[in-house]
């Protein structure tokens, strides 16, 4: 049964949303360390970067592109979205491949954190609580990303990167002033979500509203994810798996229930009517699309999963020259910053996108 207090409904939300990160922390506390310091073998690769990661953007074409409705509802977007990502790309990756990876770290962090905060506030409003409290709601979401990317920023030991190395900047300062500003921001980050925490269920236990737990779960989840995969583990695999798992599953759930209760709330009979076979066609289309965009990448530009991908299709050319790598490098990007772009509006509660309030709300 779907109850307001939760997003799909609590079963669905446990076993797609919150259980998949939960067990990336539990693997991550059982690896030995050399496991959490090497290399990031084959199998995360194609399971978590191809699986997930990459997958999850090209899902985006269901909610756009291959639905004609909605590709008439974003007409100028969706036409225009992969142009100015194109040229944009072009641009920056022709001054310095660094300058182009910097910008789209920083755009890739905005989207990451804008998109928790868009489940945070589906939540809020399934559970009809809008009182005005010390700590936000708003507030307690930000926290719990925006300190693990700040610390990320002072902290230069870090062995991850978002893209590549070196994408974010980070001022040098002395040891000293980074150990104060880290203990510090550590216990003002617990201590603020913790008051946050304990004014949810105070309220919940002088009224008679219910402890709205699909919201705390998510918010907790979330700042838990981000401080294990960025403060607490010093370690490429970790954060590869708790960053991707919990941005990428999430979104791939999203899109499989908004057609799929598109077309229930519609009564159409469609390849959509069914949530079993909209998961397999969602999934299935996109995992062939993300492969070969990565063949791709490593054809004509990078050349770092050479045995992976040659070991199935054999490589028919020698690296391309730099310009032509950077033509490369801005069409293949296409698709992640298109995704980027068009998330900020195919989500958003007004006509232009008519169902979504009936699907997701009610």
């Amino acid at each position: 049964m779907k109850s307001k207090y939760w997003l799909f409904s609590r079963s669905i939300d446990l076993w797609v949303l919150f259980l998949p990160v939960w067990i990336c922390w539990v693997v991550a506390f059982l690896l030995p360390e050399s496991t959490l310091h090497a290399d990031l073998s084959v199998w995360v690769f194609v399971l978590i970067i191809i699986g997930i990661d990459v997958s999850h953007v090209w899902s985006t074409i269901f909610r756009t592109y291959l639905d004609k409705e909605e590709f008439q509802n974003h007409r100028k977007l969706l036409i225009f979205a992969p142009i100015i990502a194109f040229a944009l790309s072009y641009l920056l990756a022709s001054a310095s491949f660094m300058l182009f990876w910097r910008c789209l770290a920083y755009v890739a962090v905005f989207h990451f954190i804008k998109q928790q905060y868009g489940f945070m506030r589906i939540y809020k409003a399934r559970s009809g609580d809008f009182r005005k409290k010390i700590i936000s709601d708003n507030l307690a979401i930000y926290l719990s990303m925006l300190f693990p990317v700040f610390y990320w920023h002072i902290n230069l030991n870090r062995e991850f990167a978002w893209f590549v190395s070196g994408d974010f900047i980070q001022p040098e300062l002395s040891r000293s002033i980074v150990e104060i500003i880290n203990l510090v921001g550590i216990i003002a980050y617990f201590a603020i979500l913790t008051y946050w925490m304990t004014e949810e269920i105070i309220y919940a236990r002088k009224t008679s509203h219910k402890l709205p737990i699909g919201k705390i779960l998510w918010i907790l989840t979330t700042a838990g994810n981000w401080y294990i995969g960025i403060v607490y583990f010093n370690s490429d695999l970790v954060f590869t798996i708790t960053n991707v798992v919990a941005h990428g599953l999430p979104y791939f759930a999203l899109i499989i229930f908004y057609q799929n209760g598109k077309a229930r709330l519609l009564h159409r009979k469609s390849i959509f009517s069914n949530i079993y076979q909209t998961a397999l066609i969602v999934i299935g289309l996109v995992l062939v699309l993300a492969f070969t965009e990565e063949y791709l990448w490593d054809a004509l530009v990078y050349r770092e999963n050479e045995t992976l991908f040659s070991s199935i299709l054999q490589y028919p050319f020698e690296l391309p020259a730099f310009h032509w790598q950077v033509i490369a490098l801005a069409l293949l990007s296409v698709p992640q910053i298109t995704h980027y772009i068009v998330d900020g509006y195919i989500w958003k509660g007004n006509s232009t996108n008519p169902h979504l309030k009936d699907i997701l709300l009610k």
